[in-house]
């Protein structure tokens, strides 16, 4: 048995509303009693006011308090019953003894002891209310508080009467009989409540604590169940969802969500895994992965169906990512094989041209098309560069460094580029020191690049980049910092946006197409990822997440060959 719920030994019914009325209403009809028949007595006072006191705490703590202290409620539970069974004791004794009306509270107290403490307490709580019954009856203990006590009932008979005895008997027998059936019920009840609890916590609880969105329609459409994992992904409450009809609760948005239900009933034929479009939570576009299930009864009759479903968005991402990555170790060893083959020829080129420049001294045209061919040579070993960049990845400088050094170094310099001229660069981080996975040539290239380009997106316009910090638990990746590179620059057109990070991909007149495929390459080997917000016409905002910790290397590392 589950230890939280062997412990769990409350008794289900003390917690209803109705329940507690009742319990407060017996309390003080037996107060109410004791002051009207019992003598008024210090005694008799001070303890029906603390009975009554127990009575309305115990009522007051159950409807105030949610999350009920097991061991207060059954200590004030304690301490109300002793008292209620001297209370009664005393009433039973002063009016009518052993036929006293008021011998139904004695059974009442049983039975509430068999509620709380289950066999054991209303066989204790039955023989407690024997003895407070018949020792009064039978003997005279009046000596125990002068006036308290009348004199023994049968006692002064000689206990010769039979009708008496045989009522004194009945009266303890029937204490038993109570005692026994309301135990035993109890324990039984309390049995299936711990049963039925397990099962909840087997089927319903495991349900809603889902991350796969999960809901049954019967064979009418209605939606029977709904867990909170489908009203987070679709964007309802699942309170207000159960009960009404799949053509009530699903309109244009989710119109093929819908659909598919219909003809998964009408059909009877459960569906595989399909990828569907809704409109979910926050009016977001929701990729969705949906199975349906049929459900029939033992004669193959259509009872209803059951669909369970994922929000795609992450997986979908994911899985960009990876093509991405796998694009760019493709072009990275390319790049590597393509500076072996190109830069030694073309250093001998540029070579050979400025001794010719030297010894011919030429002019007019042919200068000009030396210097040419010199300018093209030194913009193709720009672009060799680059792919070495590209394709290098460094494993002794993968380290830790200090993100908070590095980006005002890098802003530094930036602010003296000439294509930062008009561009205002403002920075933020979120504390001083901000201690990141990679290592520090790296980082530095990474920032340099995000803020070039931006820059050069601006087009020597006045504007602004704004560069932040902050920090970005994951459940996936662990702890990560994140930095953002935001722009006013006019934005990435819709269908451009998905190639940004591609290799060789370019916007610009003259750019390589390599500035952000290294920026991509340099974090996916740190173990982190970047990310693009680019409205058109709003600006652009690239995300970068810096794992905390150094990540193993997902690359091959690539040597530099000349």
């Amino acid at each position: 048995m589950d230890k939280s719920l062997k412990h769990d030994r409350t008794f289900v019914l003390d917690k209803s509303p109705w329940f507690l009325f009742i319990r407060l209403i017996l309390t003080l009809l037996l107060a109410g009693s004791a002051l009207a028949f019992l003598k008024p007595t210090v005694f008799n006072h001070t303890l029906i006011a603390l009975y009554s006191a127990l009575g309305v705490i115990y009522f007051a703590y159950n409807f105030s308090v949610k999350d009920h202290s097991e061991k207060f409620i059954r200590g004030i539970v304690t301490a109300q019953l002793a008292l209620e069974l001297l209370l009664e004791g005393l009433l039973v004794n002063h009016v009518g003894g052993s036929f006293s009306p008021f011998i139904l509270f004695f059974i009442i107290s049983i039975v509430l002891a068999a509620l709380y403490f289950h066999l054991l307490g209303s066989i204790i709580v039955a023989t407690l209310a024997g003895l407070l019954y018949s020792l009064p009856v039978l003997f005279d203990i009046s000596f125990v508080y002068e006036r308290l006590i009348e004199p023994p009932r049968l006692a002064g008979t000689g206990i010769v009467s039979d009708e008496s005895f045989y009522t004194v008997f009945l009266h303890l027998c029937l204490f038993y009989f109570f005692g026994f059936i309301s135990g035993f019920l109890t324990q039984k009840l309390f049995v299936t409540s711990l049963e039925l609890k397990r099962l909840r916590l087997e089927t319903g609880e495991i349900l809603e604590q889902m991350r796969s969105g999960l809901f049954t329609v019967d064979k009418d459409g209605q939606i029977v169940y709904f867990n909170r994992a489908s009203g987070a992904i679709l964007g309802f409450d699942p309170g207000t969802v159960r009960g009404n009809s799949i053509d009530d609760i699903f309109g244009v948005d989710q119109s093929e969500f819908r659909d598919r239900i219909r003809a998964a009933l009408d059909s009877m034929k459960a569906e595989d895994r399909s990828e569907i479009s809704i409109i979910g939570a926050e009016s977001r576009q929701v990729p969705i992965g949906l199975s349906l299930s049929v459900i029939k009864d033992d004669s193959e009759n259509l009872r209803g169906v059951i669909a369970v479903f994922q929000d795609l968005t992450e997986a979908k991402k994911l899985e960009e990512r990876m093509r991405t990555t796998d694009r760019l170790a493709a072009v990275g060893q390319l790049a590597a094989s393509i500076a072996h083959e190109i830069r030694n020829p073309l250093a001998s080129i540029s070579g050979s041209v400025e001794v010719l420049k030297d010894d011919l001294d030429p002019r007019g045209e042919n200068l000009r098309l030396m210097e040419l061919i010199l300018k093209e040579t030194s913009r193709l070993n720009t672009i060799l560069s680059d792919f070495l960049n590209f394709a290098r990845i460094d494993k002794g400088r993968s380290g830790r460094c200090d993100l908070g050094v590095i980006v005002p170094e890098v802003i530094d310099l930036a602010r003296g580029n000439e294509a930062c001229d008009k561009v205002e660069i403002t920075y933020k981080l979120h504390r001083p020191v901000i201690m990141i996975a990679g290592g520090e040539d790296q980082i530095r290239q990474v920032l340099w690049n995000l803020i070039l380009n931006s820059a050069q997106a601006m087009d020597r316009r006045a504007g602004r980049i704004r560069i932040y910090t902050d920090d970005y638990p994951d459940d996936k990746s662990g702890d990560m910092i994140r930095l953002v590179v935001a722009d006013d620059g006019p934005g990435i057109p819709d269908n451009v946006r998905d190639k940004v990070f591609d290799p060789f991909f370019s916007t610009k007149q003259g750019g390589t197409g390599l500035g952000l495929s290294i920026v991509a390459r340099i974090i996916d080997h740190l173990g982190g990822r970047t990310e693009v917000d680019s409205p058109e016409g709003s600006g652009t905002e690239f995300s970068v997440y810096f794992p905390v910790k150094a990540a193993e290397s997902k690359s091959v590392e690539l040597q530099e060959v000349i």
